[in-house]
């Protein structure tokens, strides 16, 4: 049975609550692991634990993409006895030792106590486990700034340690659920698969919705949007998409309003479809790739124009970064070679030659009566499409 040992960081200081997002980690956990064998998670304090007879790269891929874990280790469990405790040290250091090609690899022994029932210190067991492997690999040295090894040695109670070699880097953050629920539009870009998972590192269970242009789009384009949130649903335990067919609506601002409004429009009528839906998916805010200044929609006045169709909180986590940070975190969080495959989205639909840069919210809202909105909400609402996503282990991730 493989023992993985998983740490969090911000959850721990979360006081009198720790406990509820504690087992909300352990239950996202639970559905994310459901995909492989049967695996075993439960917490102790301040560390959950997975117990599973699964293949360990499957198991890793899946903990490093969920939120709310800062890191986890392969780990080797162990007694307090130091006999044993040595004898394991050295086992977990044959594989390194033999892979290495490193002429002489430097180690160091990191030891932490929960528990104070040894009766050796956490410097003094360090020091005695270090002793035991350099008598069995004559040919390590010890440094303790900067090692190319280091063994962690964490103290259990109830006679119960573990020892790893690594500590392998989660998303940080909380665990996705803790902080409410959301509805992201999302794009074929770069910057909407960043902004969501933004919000999903910071606990918000997201829901996605996708505006489609068919036949003016290719189904190209709604297949590259598919499959963004097909990888961006590895950082929540179940994920749904709403495709909304936007060709009529599109057409009707084209024929019934200024020309140099028709992109303000779009994002305008987008947030009503979006407000006709979001009760069904509980969501108490919508997130949006936007950043001050980006391109003609996204300045100030039009960002106030757009958000004047809203009855809930328009969160914009890229507002104040520029192209190159998005798509620096793009590349991060795998998404980005997705994103940059050459299919239109609808934002690319008749547009404005000259369009508005300056919007002023009654002018625009007053070309916007120039619409039968009723009859075209009702008409899109009743061709939606919703896909629903959960976590799978894929040999080749984007």
């Amino acid at each position: 049975m493989n023992l993985i040992v998983i740490r969090y960081s911000e959850v721990a200081l979360k006081g009198k609550n720790r406990n509820w997002f504690e087992d909300v980690l352990m239950k996202n956990i639970k559905n994310h692991l459901s995909c492989v064998e049967k695996a075993i998670v439960r917490k102790i304090y301040g560390r959950i634990i997975v117990e599973t007879e699964a293949v360990l790269d499957k198991v890793t891929a899946i903990l490093r993409f969920i939120p709310g874990i800062a890191n986890f280790s392969v780990a080797t469990s162990c007694s307090h006895d130091m006999s044993e405790l040595a004898e394991k040290a050295v086992e977990v250091f044959k594989k390194p030792m033999e892979e290495s090609v490193l002429k002489n690899p430097s180690f160091k022994v990191s030891t932490k106590r929960s528990s104070k029932e040894t009766t050796l210190n956490s410097q003094q067991i360090s020091t005695e486990i270090g002793g035991a492997v350099l008598k069995e690999f004559p040919d390590l040295k010890v440094d303790l700034t900067n090692p190319d090894l280091e063994l962690g040695i964490e103290i259990w109670s109830k006679n119960r340690s573990i020892l790893y070699l690594e500590k392998i880097p989660g998303q940080g953050g909380l665990p996705v659920g803790t902080s409410g629920n959301v509805m992201s539009f999302i794009s074929g870009g770069i910057d909407s698969p960043v902004a969501s998972w933004f919000m999903m590192k910071r606990g918000c269970k997201t829901t996605f919705i996708h505006f489609h242009s068919y036949p003016f789009i290719g189904e190209q384009s709604r297949q590259k949007v598919v499959d963004l949130v097909t990888h961006l649903s590895r950082f929540q335990p179940k994920t749904t998409l709403v495709i909304v067919p936007f060709a009529d609506i599109q057409k009707a601002i084209r024929e019934s309003c200024e020309e140099k409004n028709r992109t303000i429009l779009y994002r305008r009528i987008m947030y009503r479809v979006a407000e006709a839906i979001k009760d069904r998916y509980k969501a108490i805010g919508y997130v949006t790739g936007e950043a001050v200044g980006q391109v003609a929609s996204q300045t100030l006045e039009n960002l106030a124009c757009t958000q004047d169709a809203t009855s809930i909180p328009v969160l914009r986590p890229l507002i104040g970064m520029d192209k190159a940070e998005i798509t620096e975190w793009a590349k991060k969080i795998g998404t980005y070679k997705i994103s940059i495959q050459p299919f239109d989205d609808c934002c690319t639909v008749f547009q404005p030659q000259k369009p508005e840069i300056h919007g002023i919210v009654d002018e625009i809202s007053g070309d916007e009566n120039n619409l039968d909105l009723e009859v075209l909400l009702k008409q899109t609402l009743e061709n939606i499409e919703i896909l629903t996503f959960k976590t799978k282990v894929e040999d080749k991730f984007w």
